[in-house]
């Protein structure tokens, strides 16, 4: 009777061991491939956020930006301030039938006038400013072109105070504000996490440029690693240009975005 042998067929440990060196190298030749495509992909993730901030920034200040008062921004050191325009409208300054009231600028008691249009609202603490143009004389900081409000509608009071406004407007136009506004750079080349981008509002208006303490604040931006804002007001104060540079700074990546607002100062 014949036996039958069966061998068992396998790996040996040194097949197995060759094995895993092949697959050892392949995979890690792979990795080398693979690994620059996504940290590309994950650098120009980042590149886009920073960038989406920045450019929303940028945007936001430029629509406070275009409504300041007429000549009102200015620029300070990390700050700019300017007197954000709540509402507008034209004040009544010739006679009809007798019976209006005229904004008189040779009396000093007059503290009253009708609004041409529409009404406007007014809140406490509101100003009115009439023919702001930024200089001694006709400065919104300094108070000589605004008085405090007192009330709002078609008849507009306000507080005469010891004069009268010094100017009346060729257009015969008033603005409403309620205060002051400024922006701050607050960068951080060093250490770009810890910069910031911040919005100051709520504040009174004052006559120096003030370190705007204890008031309603919002970041716009974080990781600032750089930011400068200057102002030109132009020529014989007819217009302005605000220019604004903003880099931000993430693990490694930077944009700096480059802006300019051009402002129409004619108050």
């Amino acid at each position: 009777m014949r036996q039958i042998v069966k061998f068992q067929r396998g790996f040996t440990l040194i097949e197995a061991v060759v094995v895993i060196v092949v697959m050892g190298i392949v995979v890690a030749l792979s990795a080398m491939f693979v690994r620059q495509p996504i940290e590309s992909y994950f650098d120009m993730a980042r590149r886009a956020e920073l960038t989406d901030i920045a450019d929303t920034a940028l945007r936001r200040m430029t629509r406070d930006i275009h409504s300041a008062v007429p000549n009102s921004i200015r620029q300070s050191g990390n700050y700019l301030e300017f007197v954000p325009i709540k509402t507008a409208g034209r004040y009544r300054a010739e006679l009809g039938t007798g019976t209006e009231d005229i904004l008189d600028f040779t009396s000093s008691t007059d503290s009253s006038f009708d609004v041409l249009g529409p009404a406007v609202t007014v809140a406490a603490g509101d100003s009115i400013i009439i023919y702001n143009l930024g200089i001694p004389g006709s400065d919104v900081y300094e108070g000589t072109s605004r008085r405090d409000a007192v009330s709002g509608g078609s008849n507009v009071v306000y507080t005469v105070g010891a004069t009268q406004f010094p100017f009346a407007s060729p257009a015969n136009r008033f603005h409403v504000s309620g205060g002051a506004v400024s922006y701050e750079c607050a960068a951080n080349a060093a250490s770009p996490a810890s910069g910031v981008l911040r919005r100051y509002s709520g504040y009174a208006i004052q006559s120096a440029q003030p370190t705007p303490p204890g008031v309603t604040s919002a970041i716009l931006a974080s990781n600032v690693a750089a930011c400068t804002m200057s102002y030109q007001p132009g020529v014989q104060q007819r217009s302005g240009l605000v220019s604004i540079s903003l880099t931000l700074t993430k693990q490694g990546e930077s944009v700096t975005l480059y802006h300019e607002v051009h402002i129409s100062n004619v108050p």
